[in-house]
């Protein structure tokens, strides 16, 4: 009976120390794009994040505005990441941001020049962003 005791103990212990094992923190940055002085939302912006002077992760905001990252946290290095937003006829945002939990942000994008003046113009700047669009839903 004692030999059973000792074999669950050693068994229930491997169990529990191989879940935390792998276990790694994705931080969950929810965006929303408005324009800053009329408070419009603004859709179709064009979302690059970057860390440590790669390039992680990159979206484009649906029609009310909002996009979702689920970074991990191995490809954030120090905890920086950087947004760099295109959003048709706004100015090109930049931004650092410091992270160690998950971000909520309403990004102030402001209308002035730009290429991305109509939405016309959205393959050319994923063209030239050498971005390739992700499906929506997988």
């Amino acid at each position: 009976m004692n030999r059973i005791f000792y074999i669950t103990i050693f068994l229930l212990s491997h169990y529990v120390n191989g879940q935390n094992a792998n276990e790694i923190k994705d931080f969950r940055v929810d965006l929303l794009t408005i324009e800053k002085n009329s408070k419009e939302i603004i859709a179709g912006s064009i979302i690059e994040i970057f860390s440590g002077g790669k390039r992680i992760e990159t979206d484009v905001s649906d029609f009310d505005g909002i996009s979702i990252f689920l970074l991990n946290s191995e490809a954030v290095v120090d905890n920086k990441i950087r947004l760099i937003i295109y959003g048709p006829k706004c100015k090109r945002y930049t931004k650092k941001y410091y992270i160690n939990s998950d971000l909520k942000i309403n990004i102030n994008l402001k209308y002035g020049k730009t290429k991305y003046q109509t939405y016309k113009d959205y393959p050319l700047m994923l063209s030239e962003l050498n971005i390739k669009p992700k499906p929506q839903y997988e």
